[in-house]
């Protein structure tokens, strides 16, 4: 770690099977132990990137909105506030089906599916197209907009 100054880092998809609240605390409590971690380390910034979401085959409703709850706060002010050095890349959102009201919500957008009939959760690339420069970006940004 001594030799970067931006550190970022991401769960794989398979963190996104969050299947009720207590899970979805010990997730927050993972991050705020990290957070701790962070905090002691001013001179760098830490990226932190929201999970992946799974492929409508390989989830459901109640998992894929509590992956869309953790990505939430993340990014919140509840997790982000007070602490300059950490900012989130909402990977998730990137990826995910927006929040309505569908059977397929918080999943794997349709058209980012490598496979429409397979459940692999691996995004394919045009995915990874559209989000490899705005990731890319939004590390540049950030790492001019931080001083330590």
């Amino acid at each position: 770690m001594t030799n970067h100054q931006v550190i970022a880092f991401k769960s794989c998809f398979p963190a996104s099977a969050i299947g009720n609240a207590a899970e979805l605390e010990q997730y927050k409590q993972y991050y705020r132990a990290m957070r701790t971690y962070f905090d002691a380390h001013p001179e760098r910034l830490f990226v932190v990137m929201s999970t992946p979401p799974l492929h409508r085959l390989s989830t459901n409703v109640t998992e894929a909105d509590n992956a869309r709850a953790f990505a939430n706060w993340l990014k919140s002010a509840a997790y982000l506030s007070g602490h300059a050095n950490i900012v989130c890349f909402d990977l998730f959102d990137m990826l995910a089906r927006s929040d309505d009201a569908s059977a397929t919500r918080n999943m794997l957008r349709y058209d980012y599916e490598q496979s429409h009939g397979s459940g692999d959760s691996h995004p394919n690339a045009l995915a990874n197209q559209t989000v490899g420069p705005a990731f890319a970006q939004f590390l540049v940004t950030s790492a001019a907009a931080y001083h330590p």
